[in-house]
């Protein structure tokens, strides 16, 4: 509209002037005194022209959309990015951006025990573009102060209030999933479309987190106790077996020890008896004589010396 404005203003601008050269011409030189009011008469009807003609042509930048408003009244039908052709040049052109936001923000909530909760929560949305004429409409380039702020701090009370304190920080994802869910239900009925939501940091007041603190130093120090209880009983009960395994092996050995006597005693037993049973006195003699030197004992009776001479048995000699 702006556009067309313009062009008009240089179009009455331009006649006026072409007017008052035309009546004042005889003091113009007589070789200008009919190319200059032809002149301004082209301008003025030409400059309006091409302005009207590229008011026509209309470009969208990348990741934005168009919304047509003629007199007030919004086109339902967007204009995409690129190029696009509007036959009517009276429509103003609104473009709305599309592309992906960032909005963080710190929300205040309680817990299902009344505990003060402060959440700093960052939420990537972006305007669905099929929807830009309807959420320029209903709500206005400050959608994202309209509704998602009001969308963020609703949907985080509602989720807090029905969690413990001490629950909200062990659940925090699936209270993330939850909230986003919600989240994303609410904002879609607007034409916005949340993207991504995260609870970046979860604080309680500082006389509650004090409390949180103390409590996990007590209980940090009760694990401590358990678990040096656990590696005594444990020390005990290797000690235990140690000393079973120790006595269990000096019981085997000895029991070793107590068979091998047995054994050699059993062989030697056994030795014995055989050898004491091949031991005839014709054995004994031949083992003797085997062994004899030649030389006969001598035994000292009083005062000479008597060679030791075997007798023979009697009997002996009838075999």
């Amino acid at each position: 509209m702006s556009k067309l404005v313009f062009a008009a203003v240089i179009f009455v601008l331009g006649y006026a002037l072409y007017e008052a050269v035309r009546r004042q011409r005889q003091w113009l030189p007589p070789a200008l005194a009919d190319i200059v009011p032809r002149v301004i008469l082209a301008l003025t009807i030409g400059i309006p022209a091409l302005i009207l003609l590229f008011s026509i042509f209309r470009i969208i930048p990348a990741g934005h959309v168009g919304v047509k408003v003629l007199f007030g009244q919004v086109d339902p039908v967007p204009l995409r990015e690129g190029l696009n052709v509007v036959w009517n040049p009276l429509y103003d052109i609104v473009v709305m951006d599309t592309r992906v936001h960032k909005h963080t923000s710190r929300y205040d909530a309680a817990s299902k025990d009344l505990q003060a909760v402060h959440v700093d929560m960052v939420l990537n949305y972006r305007l669905i573009p099929e929807r830009a004429p309807e959420v320029y409409k209903s709500i206005g380039l400050g959608y994202a102060t309209v509704i998602v702020d009001p969308a963020a701090q609703e949907v985080l009370k509602a989720q807090t209030a029905t969690h413990n304190a001490a629950e909200i920080l062990v659940r925090r994802q699936a209270i993330k999933s939850d909230v986003q869910t919600e989240i994303t239900q609410w904002l879609v009925k607007y034409g916005v479309e949340l993207k991504e939501a995260s609870l970046a940091n979860i604080r309680f007041d500082a006389a509650y987190e004090k409390a949180i603190e103390a409590k996990q130093i007590e209980e940090q120090k009760a694990e401590q106790k358990r678990y040096e209880l656990i590696q005594a009983q444990r020390e005990a009960e290797i000690a235990a077996a140690t000393a079973k395994g120790k006595g269990d092996a000096a019981r085997e050995e000895a029991r070793g020890v107590a068979d091998a006597l047995r054994l050699k005693g059993d062989a030697e037993a056994t030795y014995n008896a055989r050898v004491a049973a091949s031991l005839t006195p014709v054995l004994i003699q031949q083992q003797y004589l085997a062994r004899w030197d030649g030389r006969l004992p001598q035994y000292t009776l009083g005062g000479g010396a008597v060679p030791f001479v075997q007798l023979p048995v009697p009997g002996e000699g009838r075999r």
